[in-house]
Formats: C-alpha cells, sequence, structure tokens
C-alpha cells in the first residue's frame, strides 16, 4: 500500500480549513533526549507545517494542567481535539478540571466532533478514568524496545485511516486480541514504545473498528494499537493510535508511516459524521470492562463491527479525487453537523486501491 517515491509531506484528499486543539503534556521514564521525546509542542509544530498536508484555519496546543483555553475552544466549537495528556487536567489556576473537561469532550461528540487520541493520551492515571471509559481504553504498562521495536499490523487496511499513504513493508500473521487468525499488512517501529497491559473499556451497542495491533514475532503479546470508535449519541468518532513516544518515528518524517496515520486519524475524525448525535446517552460511566487485549482478553465489538476479518462497516471516509469520493472531504463549520454518504462507493474504492497498492 501506499505509493513508490512519496513527496516529503503526509498525503490527503482535499479537505476545509479545519480547528484543531490539542491537549498534551510530557512524561519521560525511558530518559529520552529533547530529539527523541515527542513533547508538548512537537504535535503542533508537526501538524501546523506547512508541508504537514493537513489544511489548518486555526490550531490550538494547550498544557493539560492549564486546559482554560482548551475547555474554551471546545465551547466554541472546533473540528478536532488531539488528547496527548498522560496527566489529569487541572485549571491554570491550579484547580481540577478534569471533570470539566470530560464533560466537555462527551458534548464534543455528541454534537459531531472528533477526537484523536493519541500515545500517552490512553494512559492511565488517577482522575483520568471517566475520560478514559469515555474514550474506550486504558493502559496500564510500558515497555521500551530498542532491539525489535514493535509490528503495526493493520487489521483493517481498507479503512482510510491504514490505507491513505500508508506503505506496509509485507504481510504477516496474526490473531488474537479479539482479531481473526489471518495475513495482515505491516510495518515496523523500532525502538517503540509498547503498552503491554492494554484493556478495552466497552459500552453496550458501540461500533469498534480495530484499525491496528501488535504482537511479538512469535505471536505472544497480542495487543491492540488503535481503533475507529463511535457509541449511541455520538455524531463523532474517537480514532485511537498508540505509537508516539519516539520522535524521529512519530513526527520528524512528514511522509513517513506514522505521521501519515496522524493525519489520516485528524481528518477522517473532522470530517466523519454519524445522524443521530446530541443526545445524552454517551455516559462517562456505566461501561463494561472487557477484560485485557494482552494476550488472553478479547476486543468486544457490540456491534458486530470489525475487529477481525478487516471489513470496517463504519461511516464512509474522506473522499479521494478520482478514488470514491469526488473532489475531496466537506469538514464542519460551526453548527453544522453533515452525516457522510457514499460509504459503499468509497469502501469498493478503498479495495481496489488495497490491491493496487499491494500489487507493487
Amino acid at each position: 500500500m501506499g505509493w513508490a517515491g512519496a513527496a516529503a509531506a503526509a498525503e490527503l484528499p482535499a479537505h476545509d480549513p479545519l480547528r484543531i486543539v490539542i491537549v498534551s503534556d510530557e512524561v519521560n521514564p525511558h530518559m529520552l533526549s529533547d530529539a527523541e521525546l515527542v513533547q508538548p509542542g512537537d504535535l503542533s509544530a508537526a501538524i501546523g507545517n506547512a508541508a504537514s498536508g493537513i489544511s489548518i484555519a486555526e490550531l490550538d496546543e494547550v498544557s493539560s494542567q492549564c486546559v482554560d483555553d482548551a475547555l474554551a475552544a471546545l465551547s466554541s466549537g472546533v473540528d478536532v481535539l488531539v488528547y496527548f495528556a498522560h496527566q489529569s487536567a487541572r485549571g491554570c489556576d491550579g484547580s481540577d478540571r478534569q471533570a470539566q473537561l470530560t464533560t466537555a469532550v462527551q458534548a464534543h461528540l455528541q454534537d459531531g466532533g472528533g477526537v484523536v487520541v493519541f500515545h500517552h493520551g490512553m494512559y492511565s492515571a488517577g482522575g483520568k478514568e471517566a475520560i478514559l471509559q469515555l474514550l474506550g481504553a486504558r493502559a496500564d504498562s510500558i515497555e521500551w524496545d530498542t532491539t525489535a521495536g514493535q509490528d503495526v499490523i493493520a487489521i483493517s487496511p481498507q479503512h482510510f485511516v491504514a490505507d491513505n499513504g500508508v506503505e506496509y513493508s509485507g504481510m504477516r500473521s496474526f490473531s488474537g486480541a479479539g482479531v481473526a487468525a489471518g495475513e495482515y499488512p505491516f510495518f515496523n517501529n523500532t525502538p517503540d514504545e509498547h503498552y503491554e497491559s492494554f484493556t478495552l473499556l466497552t459500552e453496550g451497542g458501540e461500533s469498534r473498528t480495530i484499525l491496528f495491533a501488535s504482537a511479538g514475532a512469535d505471536g505472544s503479546a497480542a495487543r491492540v494499537l488503535g481503533y475507529d470508535l463511535h457509541r449511541a449519541g455520538w455524531g463523532g468518532h474517537v480514532v485511537y493510535y498508540q505509537p508516539g513516544e519516539y520522535q524521529p518515528n512519530a513526527l520528524d518524517d512528514l511522509s513517513g508511516n506514522n505521521f501519515q496515520i496522524l493525519a489520516n486519524a485528524i481528518v477522517y475524525a473532522a470530517t466523519t459524521q454519524e445522524e443521530g448525535g446530541g443526545g445524552d446517552s454517551a455516559g462517562t460511566s456505566g461501561g463494561e470492562d472487557s477484560g485485557g487485549v494482552d494476550g488472553s482478553g478479547g476486543a468486544a465489538d457490540d456491534s458486530g463491527g470489525t475487529s477481525g476479518d478487516g471489513a470496517t462497516g463504519g461511516p464512509n471516509p474522506p473522499g479521494e479525487d478520482g478514488d470514491g469520493g469526488g473532489d475531496g472531504c466537506s469538514c464542519r463549520s460551526t453548527g453544522d453537523r453533515v452525516p457522510a454518504a457514499g460509504w459503499l462507493f468509497a469502501l469498493l474504492a478503498g479495495l481496489r486501491l488495497t490491491v493496487r497498492r499491494r500489487a507493487r
């Protein structure tokens, strides 16, 4: 998949300029240098780079320890929240603002807004329990691997986030974590940080597409690396992607696989809406702990979703010129929530692209 001779920028369909707010903070358990560690400011620098391929209307990166501006942005309306916060949220006056942030993110999703959870945004920490339930998972342990790194295996390779512009080095067998045994495309990140204990937090009636997974070379320690989540009452989607500790792999190469996936996730989350949002059923409690996906637990998919066979069964991705999406994607403007259309056509086009790219 992907195209030979890719330019030094993410490959994206035409889209309206996006309003993006990032909530971020820093943890450095492996004592990496500034050039090696993804830190606050690095995400906005990469996303806002003129060569990123992402069209920007507004971009603001806010510390998780001073979230006042992020709360104001969510209240006034943004297209995408990128959540890269290991710590529980605090206001600029030092007060606890995590409950307020969780409520704002829930309202954002109900209103059709998108959320991209990046790397340690899904890591557990005191006070984050409700927002992790809302976002659909939690991570509880880490391992830094400088030898074998981590294979990023595309479980749903025709989904826009996993397919668009991504170069896979080959195919490998995979099973576990609720995914059907089979051969899937993959690429490798070395070094990389593993989340060895990763638990999906499910709710009845949700639709969750497993996008990426990983395991050891011998198939051990199967774990989910990414998904696309939609729940009852939401107009928008949550997209999660785990690899992101090591800056040279994650952000420095704007045409590299990891930044391409992040850019895909941002555009997808910004431009994919569902009918029936705006309700109050997308709570932050009452969800079910599905058990770990660290090799023994299964990934739940209550809607008959696609965590096993690679079919997305979900909303349509952004259009691609000449490949099933018309002339691009229509992004949200304040007050407008436009349901996506033409999923089947886009899916067939994506399958055609998958076959063509594998043949290269």
